[in-house]
């Protein structure tokens, strides 16, 4: 039982690619079209962000259970991506209440989702899914729709149609106007070629949507595109895995005060590559990144200024897992990265960057079992920089499979 144990361990072991979530619908939110973000990216952050990604797989992303991360970032400032996904099934098997709650954060600041619904499956073949974020403000409300085709071995296609702020012109106590009414279109293919190789691609678009907000007096268009592709596989010895992600955002706003309009321009890509040995007790992984941001325009009320942000951050990472017991490991793993950063602003709240210097840490991420029946994992995760003698974040993570 002890290297039962242990072996279970062993195998969540295996990394996520990013915090947030990209294969779940993302739908169009009034406060990132209009405020955009309220925090300004330091050289360190993207680096922070990675290492606070999910450390174990069960559950995945597609899976239900409860994922949970949450680092420093700052002294002020925390980075949080959660999910509790749960399908609470009738007496009839082919009906269920579902709940899905959700925190994280995008390139235009946090967001909350509390999903409630109800799933309906008809001939075992075909899932058909009905859901709401409801606030007590009936002019936010989101509502979800979705089909998804069952195919065999754990294979699926899905399609999602969200419509954001449903009853908004209809509900709401100001004069903003949604002049364009936002929609949200989501697809999903996921193939499970055998039981440890798969491949998921997911692909989040909102078509050209107008907000007339009086509140913030800004009348916006805008339409975003957000693409996220995943593929796993075993060969051999090795357990290879690939993400790829991409967004690219447009805006035109129309500011009270600005007879002309202002644009905003948001493109991003990174893609990860990762490989880990698993027939030795510690289960060596190396893995190599590169992220690209590119950034200019109006960004919003929040910074209420113009600037142009290029990032590239080219990375390589490694670790070991060590066995302390059949249900504790210890993980420590190497991040290395130069970030490769230009930026200018006209607001006081951010600063220019002319960024070009290597940065590093250390984590030594904990994993303790806490429930061996669930296969439930806290993650205790200190951390060292490594381009200065400091202290290098907190982490904090939860991954229980329901």
């Amino acid at each position: 039982m002890r290297w039962l144990g242990f072996c279970l361990l062993a195998t969540l072991i295996v990394t996520d690619s990013e915090a947030q979530n990209w294969h779940s619908p993302h739908p169009w939110r009034a406060a990132a079209v209009v405020d955009g973000r309220d925090r300004d990216y330091n050289n360190e952050y993207f680096l922070h962000a990675f290492s606070y990604r999910h450390l174990l797989d069960q559950p995945a992303p597609l899976e239900e259970g409860i994922r949970g991360t949450a680092g420093s970032l700052t002294s002020d400032r925390l980075y949080m991506d959660f999910r509790y996904h749960q399908s609470f099934v009738f007496d009839n098997p082919d009906q269920a209440f579902t709940l899905d709650i959700q925190r994280s954060e995008d390139f235009d600041g946090s967001y909350d989702r509390q999903l409630v619904g109800f799933r309906q499956t008809l001939a075992q073949r075909w899932q058909l899914s009905l859901q709401g974020d409801v606030f007590s403000d009936k002019s936010l409300t989101d509502i979800y729709f979705g089909a998804r085709r069952l195919h065999g071995q754990g294979s699926w296609l899905q399609l999602s149609v969200v419509l954001p702020n449903a009853y908004f012109n209809d509900k709401t106590d100001s004069q903003s106007e949604l002049v364009d009414e936002p929609r949200t279109l989501f697809a999903q293919w996921h193939q499970q070629h055998s039981p440890r190789t798969s491949t998921t691609l997911s692909v989040n678009h909102t078509p050209d949507a107008t907000l007339d907000d009086r509140i913030r007096g800004d009348r916006v268009s805008s339409r975003q595109t957000r693409i996220a592709l995943r593929h796993r596989a075993q060969y051999g010895d090795w357990q290879w895995q690939a993400d790829l992600h991409g967004e690219r955002t447009r805006r035109q706003h129309q500011l009270d005060e600005n007879i002309a309009q202002l644009a905003f321009r948001r493109d991003m890509a990174s893609l990860t590559l990762a490989v880990r040995y698993r027939p030795h007790r510690w289960q060596p992984q190396v893995g190599a990144r590169y992220f690209w941001l590119d950034e200019d325009g109006w960004f919003g009320r929040e910074l209420n200024g113009n600037g142009e942000v290029s990032r590239q951050e080219p990375m390589l990472f490694g670790g070991i897992s060590l066995p302390l017991s059949d249900t504790q490991r210890l993980a420590p793993t190497v991040y290395l990265s130069r970030p490769r950063v230009e930026q200018t602003v006209n607001s006081q709240q951010w600063r220019d960057r002319d960024d070009d210097e290597f940065v590093g840490k250390l984590s030594v991420p904990w994993h303790i079992t806490v429930s061996k029946q669930n296969g439930a994992v806290l993650s205790i995760v200190p951390s060292m920089r490594l381009h200065r003698f400091a202290f290098g974040g907190g982490n904090v993570q939860l991954h229980w499979p329901l």
